[in-house]
């Protein structure tokens, strides 16, 4: 039973004072292309052949990235577009 305590304080130690780094991740890069389509913004992703619509230009981004990762079931933390306009 002291052994098994000593080995606890000894890994509690070895942690003390250290901070937690993140470190980047690899993840996928797509380029999309959109066009100004009436009210709202049509975009084409060519590399998984897929097409979706954007309510604004602030949202081109957002939609491109939901409709990859429910194609490719990337998580969407993991994936970053590319505009093309």
């Amino acid at each position: 039973m002291h052994t098994a305590r000593r080995t606890r304080t000894l890994a509690a130690r070895s942690y003390r004072g250290r901070r937690r780094v993140l470190r980047p991740v690899a993840g996928q890069c797509f380029e999309i292309s959109t066009r100004q389509d009436g009210a709202g913004w049509m975009i084409h992703i060519p590399e998984i052949n897929e097409t979706t619509e954007a309510p604004s230009r602030a949202a081109v981004e957002l939609a491109a990235r939901e409709r990859i990762a429910v194609s490719t079931g990337i998580p969407l933390g993991y994936i970053s577009v590319w505009v093309r306009d």
